[in-house]
């Protein structure tokens, strides 16, 4: 997928027409048409997309992505590089803005899932302007602060996927909410409401962790970094391995993935929570590739909105 990108030299915008063309598993080449000082018309676009895509058919190559398509490895690509390319432009006020957004969203999203009753407002009066907005619910107050809280950890963490790792995110989250083990393994079976899914009993989840840090060591740079993120989601709730607070766990360590190998990060709106459960079906079933192309496409609009924002 070609994109314009922005350029600037001596206080003067430049135009580009991009694609990323990869040509090694985690190696990837730019080539670029310069456009000048000013955006092309629309039929002087499709010339020069034409033209990007004719230069870039000697560099492509089948993919030999695991789970991904070369065309998705592409918009993700795109996504990176225009993301932080655009990051670089705009001030550093207007970044933390962002920043701060960003956790409001993904804090209201994935409590919703899991049936907060705050509101997207609600969750800014709170986490933004300080305020506890009438007639909410305590439970419902505290997964909003530890949700903030709990980005705010992984944003500053300079260690390792490990177990302690795992058990302080889900202390954070369990905070003040009822859940009466938050933060310790589980030492007693669960289950899961409306899925078919049975957990591992409890005698087996300390090995199951245990395989699945050999299975991230073995893979965390092998698999495209996407990859490696919506796989680990779906393990650790497979796992199930705390009281409760597994689903927001799995999300935020799937984006200290995402933030750990430069990709931004994502949240999964709560109008698509039943597309959400779905693939999270697809993937207890063994069928990862269609798993991961749920997943991607889940939040495919937050990545147009991303390259949208660095094309103004």
């Amino acid at each position: 997928m070609a994109y314009i990108e922005t350029i600037k030299r001596n206080k003067k915008e430049y135009y580009y027409l991009t694609k990323n063309i990869r040509i090694d598993h985690n190696k990837w080449k730019k080539i670029r048409i310069f456009l000048g000082d000013k955006k092309p018309s629309q039929k002087e676009l499709e010339k020069h997309t034409e033209d990007i895509e004719k230069k870039s058919q000697p560099f492509l190559k089948k993919s030999n992505y695991t789970y991904l398509s070369e065309q998705d490895a592409e918009i993700l690509q795109d996504l990176k590089e225009s993301y932080n390319a655009w990051l670089k432009q705009i001030p550093k006020s207007v970044q933390e803005k962002l920043n701060e957004d960003f956790v409001i969203r993904f804090t209201y999203h994935t409590n919703a899932i899991e049936g907060n009753r705050l509101t997207l407002r609600q969750t800014a009066l709170i986490l933004k302007d300080k305020v506890i907005p009438s007639g909410i619910r305590a439970e419902d107050y505290n997964e909003a602060i530890n949700g903030k809280e709990c980005m705010d950890f992984i944003k500053s963490y300079k260690g390792e996927l490990n177990t302690k790792f795992l058990e302080k995110i889900n202390e954070i989250l369990a905070k003040n909410t009822g859940i009466m083990y938050g933060g310790r393994i589980r030492f007693f079976d669960v289950q899961i409401q409306g899925s078919n899914h049975v957990p591992p009993p409890h005698t087996e989840v300390k090995k199951q962790l245990l395989n699945l840090f050999k299975w991230y060591s073995a893979n965390k740079n092998k698999l495209h970094p996407f990859e490696l993120a919506a796989l680990l989601h779906a393990k650790l709730t497979w796992i199930q391995p705390f009281e409760d607070g597994n689903g927001r766990t799995a999300r935020t360590v799937m984006n200290f993935i995402l933030m750990k190998k430069g990709f931004p990060m994502f949240f999964i709106p709560f109008e698509k929570r039943e597309e959400y459960y779905a693939s999270l079906d697809v993937a207890d079933k063994g069928k990862y590739k269609e798993y991961v192309s749920k997943m991607l496409y889940l939040i495919i609009d937050q990545i147009r909105s991303y390259v949208h924002n660095n094309k103004k």
